[in-house]
């Protein structure tokens, strides 16, 4: 096996000038940096990393805990996290919590147990106490994503979900529609409960409230939106727009609108949220509310290794922005069309 020896004879240095090359620290002339460069190119050399964290107090390692990195949404999410920690030279862990509270626990610890230098987390359940003495204890900076179940997280990160359904809400009554149904996620998820803050105050700009539209929870899910519209449209209710709490839920709308014979927007106008990547791959192409899933998780992950690197910062919050995706499937309810 290729030692930091090997490549320090190689290079004609010192092997305190190789470890300082390969650790990123400390000056080194140009000329000395590319023989040890080409060195360790030639003879293969791969530095011993647990050495290295054993020497540095620091494994180089970042946890991630999201709710299902099965979904695109939240594997988009860790792609964001990555673009930040890579460049770092960190190294990524990834578990799911599954909006399961022990199962959050269990993620978290596991990432503790690993020596992680710092944890990202998106919850959607308040963390257990003893889990949150356990990473004070470990003295492990945590970032969250959303809104804040982690009592001592020292970073936090915030979608505009609350401007996002706002502008959504305010779109289709602009657009002249009353007869509003919304789908709306679990009630007790953080998103969700902006989100209806949002769309309570796009009502309002309207002279209008949360009893004025239908609202009908239940989970983020492209199975709900087929659901629910089907039993909306089996029970009579009459509705010119259905707005749905992400783009998985509105893929099940237009499947259910399309299966019953009404057309989009024609019949009836649907609002997605998300912009996700099938959104403007929907027929018809989908109008949504675009958040940037990536910048999340990005912006989390440069939080976490600004307390790492400065480990007196914090707290620190950071707010991304969301933006109305106007595509064709809202449009005028049809009664609005024939006076126009």
């Amino acid at each position: 096996m290729v030692t930091i020896t090997d490549v320090s004879k190689r290079a004609g240095v010192s092997r305190s000038t190789v470890s300082r090359v390969v650790a990123g620290n400390g000056y080194v002339s140009e000329s000395k940096r590319k023989a040890i460069e080409g060195a360790i190119a030639d003879l293969g050399y791969r530095p011993n990393t647990l050495a290295q964290a054993l020497r540095s107090n620091r494994s180089n390692l970042i946890g991630a805990v999201m709710v299902d990195v099965g979904t695109p949404y939240f594997a988009n999410m860790i792609y964001g996290v990555q673009r930040a920690t890579r460049p770092a030279g960190k190294s990524l862990i990834v578990s799911s919590g599954y909006a399961d509270q022990d199962e959050e626990a269990r993620a978290v610890i596991e990432l503790v147990d690993r020596s992680c230098d710092g944890i990202v987390v998106y919850l959607e359940r308040p963390m257990r106490e003893d889990v949150v003495d356990i990473v004070r204890q470990a003295r492990i900076p945590v970032v969250s994503i959303g809104h804040n179940p982690f009592p001592n997280s020292r970073g936090r990160v915030i979608l505009n979900n609350f401007d996002g359904a706002r502008a959504a809400m305010n779109h289709l009554l602009d657009e002249g529609h009353r007869k509003i149904v919304h789908l709306s996620g679990q009630a007790d998820f953080g998103d969700t409960v902006a989100r209806m803050q949002g769309i309570a105050a796009a009502l309002a700009d309207h002279g209008l409230t949360l009893e004025d539209i239908h609202i009908v929870n239940g989970i983020f899910h492209q199975d709900f939106g087929y659901a629910a519209t089907t039993d909306l449209i089996r029970s009579g209710r009459e509705f010119t727009a259905i707005f749905a709490g992400d783009d998985d839920m509105a893929a099940g709308v237009l499947l259910a609108l399309r299966d019953a014979g009404l057309r989009v927007p024609e019949d009836v106008s649907v609002m997605g949220f998300d912009d996700a990547f099938h959104a403007k791959h929907m027929w018809p192409p989908l109008t949504t509310v675009r958040q940037p899933v990536d910048t999340l998780g990005e912006v989390a992950a440069s939080l976490l290794l600004k307390l790492l690197g400065e480990p007196g910062t914090g707290p620190l919050q950071s707010i991304v922005e969301t933006s109305l995706v106007v595509r064709s499937s809202v449009s005028a309810p049809r009664q609005e069309r024939e006076v126009a």
